[in-house]
């Protein structure tokens, strides 16, 4: 296989459909169905499964679908260091954010950066910590912001901010509602938690501080996605708990924030990049804003 079909491959799975991952790469269906086929021959393997509308990877399509994101993050990483040496600051810097937290901080830094090097290019990626940080090992982005703790002897790391995280209810219009509420009252509400996920600790302090109190919550639903946390708390479905960053991502809704008392949450962000990695020059300026 060579990078072309790994290219291929990898449009034909994130747009589900030949006929869309062809219109993608200014290509004719025909050809590129025929490149699908080859690499399967030639892996001795079924990448997708063709019996629905819309393809879906196999496992090992799945598989193979990380590995090229590695493999193609490589080359792009490899391909910046090279023209760097000839050309001035220029190309695509990619980096990575959740979603709230990085848009506060990332929006403006990035024009100030564009007014200083217009011929850079971004890529921003956004994700959960979890997912910030396997984009930053498969080389898919440089550096990415992230909730602490993370392993410090694996990155490097400039430390931002730390921010609360409050307990969000629907606003009310005509009944004055509180500026703070005990984790006791919190718990006994249907709640709306972010997804506990395997290494990264931001997400299970709010568990600890619920086990700490020997408190037992009504929980309603968990997910990973934040934006739909809040959702559900406007239409009125209970209480979430989020960082308070996360408000910026419903501005405007009917949303009500209030500090948690009988407990310490909170939650530290960073800037962060593999520890050892050669930074290309556009990482290393774009670092210097924060």
């Amino acid at each position: 296989m060579d990078i072309r079909q790994l290219k291929y491959f990898m449009a034909i799975a994130d747009e589900g459909q030949i006929s869309r991952a062809a219109k993608r790469l200014h290509m004719a269906q025909p050809p590129l169905s025929l490149q699908l086929k080859m690499l399967e021959q030639e892996l001795g393997v079924q990448l997708v499964e063709r019996n629905t509308k819309s393809l879906r990877l196999t496992g090992a399509g799945l598989a193979l679908y990380q590995r090229a994101e590695q493999i193609l993050g490589l080359v792009s990483v490899a391909t910046k260091e090279i023209r760097e040496f000839d050309a001035g600051l220029r190309g695509t810097l990619a980096i990575g954010s959740p979603p709230g937290i990085g848009h506060s901080l990332m929006p403006q830094r990035i024009s100030a950066f564009h007014a200083q090097y217009p011929d850079v290019r971004f890529q921003w990626r956004e994700g959960n910590t979890y997912r910030i940080l396997e984009l930053l090992h498969s080389h898919v982005i440089e550096v990415g912001i992230v909730r602490l703790p993370v392993d410090a002897a694996s990155y490097d790391m400039i430390e931002l901010l730390t921010e609360p995280w409050v307990a969000v209810v629907r606003k009310t219009a005509d009944v004055p509602q509180p500026e703070s509420i005990a984790l006791s009252d919190l718990a006994a509400l249907p709640l709306m938690m972010m997804h506990r996920q395997r290494g990264i600790y931001c997400h299970d302090m709010v568990w600890d501080a619920l086990q700490s109190a020997k408190l037992a919550p009504d929980l309603l639903c968990e997910s990973d996605n934040v934006t739909a946390l809040l959702i559900l708390v406007e239409a009125g479905m209970g209480a979430a708990i989020v960082p308070r960053s996360t408000l910026g991502l419903k501005a405007g809704a009917a949303l009500h924030a209030m500090e948690i008392t009988g407990c310490d949450l909170q939650s530290s962000v960073a800037m962060i990049w593999l520890k050892g990695q050669r930074l290309s020059a556009a990482a290393q300026q774009f670092l210097t804003l924060f």
